[in-house]
């Protein structure tokens, strides 16, 4: 006879042993708390975001900018972490030269670039699966070529009597690193984005870790093992450039067929044409006053200048760069989302008063980031600090006020409005650097950067009308207005500098707040003034 056991009361088969329960480690049920209440949270906003459609916009790009930030943030840790390096074992004349060199660099690898930045994400989305590993081993092939070209030209340069005459040194033997260096941050930028598409965070977070610690394992060898100066600095790159790469590689070339598709890359390169003209301009409105310090001044302004630029990457990295890299795949999602412009409108005010505001809590410790990322001889480029925060807090409001023009597809003005920002930039540059130094040309760069802003909000309105809310401006006025008055006493106290950052972010938390609300109550009114029921 068949015995069919019957479950007991305690859910375990009838054995005649009671079924006792294992209790959970104290632990484990934390850890399980902390899930569920977290997927509570995000369960809660999504349905909020359903019926608010500038909060879902907001919400997507706040979880972009975080699942990119740890990436982002080692990325710019490889410019950042080694500053302290470079100040306490280079001259400010050497530190000059190293800023004059990095710059340069960066411009070389944005033009041989070819754009793919931006057109390899729109030709990856657009085109079949089975197509987009040669979309990677063309495009690859192409940029590396350029980047040989430009790497080379550079390299000849730094090596002839042009490189002595514009370095102001005789130390050159760096120069033949510079050839590898720009081939390979080519080829790790275009990388970079080939994990973006395939939106890889974890291997984009991966590599730039990996090459973070390369970099700083290698230039801790070089420069303090090896006492190599300003070689030493470069051979640090090279090696971590060059493990950087080995990784990427391993995360997307396995299957890549390396091999030149000109059908598919050529029109990729027309496309982005007017966008390698943009990153040229954008790189020489960085690039422009270094050059004009080194002409009229001396390579230890450009070292102070150099320094300044770097400690105020803090912000870039935390802020700037996030974001720009969350916006580039959000752009285009809001405008197929209900009220896309009043989206628009409403992220560039929030946008602006929160970038403000991280800008005056960077300002607040600035005396505390100098001490710790440089050495006492730059102390005084901290005049020029808070304008060189200025200048990213306007940067990042390019993205956002800049998207009338990409949704309408009037890119040709891009070209337009940079030519005239870095115009701008020069002629301010020949009035202002001669006469202030390192002042002049901080305000040089924020005369150009303010002109491609307003012109980038004027063409985005004649496109591609945006309603802006004028409570931004008004409480980022303001709170320039506390600051500028409060800055000398809390400056000198690292207590009073804690609290006024609390309470800057703070009142950003309540002003991003007060925002959507109202936001919410202007949308459920015009639903009910259009509802069946108001007629």
């Amino acid at each position: 006879m068949r015995i069919r056991h019957r479950p007991s009361s305690t859910g375990c088969p009838a054995t005649g042993l009671r079924n006792t329960a294992i209790p959970r480690q104290h632990t484990g049920s934390k850890r399980d708390d902390f899930v569920r209440q977290l997927a509570r949270w995000r369960t809660l906003l999504a349905d909020k975001g359903k019926n608010n459609p500038v909060l879902a916009g907001l919400l997507a790009l706040a979880n972009d900018s975080a699942i990119y930030l740890v990436g982002v943030v080692m990325i710019g840790l490889g410019n950042l972490v080694l500053v302290p390096l470079y100040t306490r074992h280079l001259t400010l004349a050497e530190f000059g030269v190293y800023a004059l060199v990095d710059i340069t660099v960066l411009i070389l690898v944005t033009v041989t670039q070819l754009g793919f930045g931006v057109s390899y994400l729109k030709w990856f989305a657009e085109l079949d699966p089975s197509r987009r590993g040669e979309l990677l081993g063309s495009t690859l092939m192409i940029s590396s070529l350029a980047a040989a070209l430009g790497g080379g030209f550079l390299m000849t340069a730094v090596a002839s009597p042009l490189g002595e005459q514009w370095l102001q040194t005789s130390n050159r033997s760096f120069g033949w690193t510079l050839l590898p260096i720009v081939v390979l941050e080519n080829m790790q930028g275009l990388l970079l984005t080939d994990l973006r598409a395939q939106r890889r965070p974890l291997a984009y977070s991966v590599s730039a870790v990996g090459r973070l610690l390369a970099i700083v394992g290698a230039s801790l060898w070089f420069i303090i093992v090896q006492k190599q100066g300003m070689r030493g600095v470069f051979l640090g790159k090279l090696v971590g450039d060059g493990i950087g790469i080995l990784m990427l590689a391993a995360f997307c070339l396995r299957a890549t067929p390396l091999y030149l598709s000109w059908p598919l890359v050529g029109p990729m390169i027309r496309y982005g044409l007017p966008l390698i003209w943009s990153g040229l301009l954008w790189m020489m409105l960085d690039a422009s006053s270094r050059y004009f310090l080194g002409h009229y001044s001396s390579l230890e302004q450009v070292g102070l200048y150099g320094a300044a630029i770097k400690v105020s990457n803090v912000f870039q990295m935390l802020v700037t760069q996030p974001f720009s890299v969350a916006w580039g795949g959000v752009m285009f999602q809001i405008a197929k989302r209900p009220h896309p412009r009043l989206i628009y409108g409403k992220i560039i005010g929030l946008s602006l008063v929160l970038s403000v505001i991280m800008a005056l809590v960077v300002a607040l410790f600035g005396p505390a980031l100098f001490a710790l990322f440089t050495s006492p001889a730059y102390f005084p480029a901290l005049t020029i600090f808070p304008l060189l925060l200025l200048v990213r807090v306007i940067q990042t409001l390019d993205y956002p006020v800049s998207a009338g023009v990409y949704v309408s597809g009037k890119t040709q003005a891009l070209a337009v409005i940079w030519s005239v920002g870095l115009g701008v930039n020069v002629m301010a540059n020949l009035f202002l650097t001669p006469r202030y130094g390192g002042l002049g040309a901080s305000l040089a760069w924020v005369a150009g950067e303010l002109t491609i802003a307003v012109l980038l909000g004027l063409a985005g309105q004649w496109y591609y009308r945006i309603p802006y809310d004028k409570a931004p401006f008004i409480v980022v006025t303001g709170l320039f207005v506390l600051f500028l008055g409060l800055k000398e006493i809390v400056h000198n106290n690292l207590v009073f500098a804690t609290a006024g950052s609390l309470a800057l972010v703070l009142a950003g938390v309540m002003f991003t707040y007060l925002s959507v609300q109202k936001t919410s109550m202007t949308l459920r009114s015009e639903q009910d003034d259009h509802s069946p029921s108001a007629f």
